[in-house]
């Protein structure tokens, strides 16, 4: 199944957008993928994702756990740790597991309406 950039359905939270690619939505049974664009000084929320991430940067750079990632570069984010996505402006394409789940600092639980 093709999922063109234009396709994707686009979700914004906090001044971030994310782009839906691969996702349950569009076929995908296992893995989930989207983009993200971080706007300039870009400060996102910080939360604890139940499943393993990978952040790759194709445009720009941005900070993850300390590590300030460029072009080309990935960040591997395991299952259960505090992040924040900062810097910008940057896409990152993202890649999980099917059934993410993300937990607030407030301890609220959500399911990302970009990963469905």
């Amino acid at each position: 199944m093709l999922v063109t950039g234009e396709s994707a359905a686009l979700h914004e939270f906090g001044g971030f957008e994310f782009r839906s690619l691969a996702v349950p939505s569009r076929g995908s049974s296992e893995i989930a993928l989207w983009t993200v664009d971080v706007p300039e000084g870009g400060d996102g929320t910080p939360h604890r994702a139940s499943k393993e991430e990978v952040f790759y940067v194709l445009a720009g750079s941005v900070t993850i756990l300390g590590e300030t990632a460029g072009v080309g570069d990935a960040i591997v984010v395991p299952a259960d740790t505090e992040l924040a996505l900062t810097g910008g402006p940057a896409r990152v394409l993202v890649a999980t597991s099917v059934g993410i789940r993300g937990t607030l600092a407030d301890g609220q639980t959500i399911t990302p309406p970009w990963s469905l």
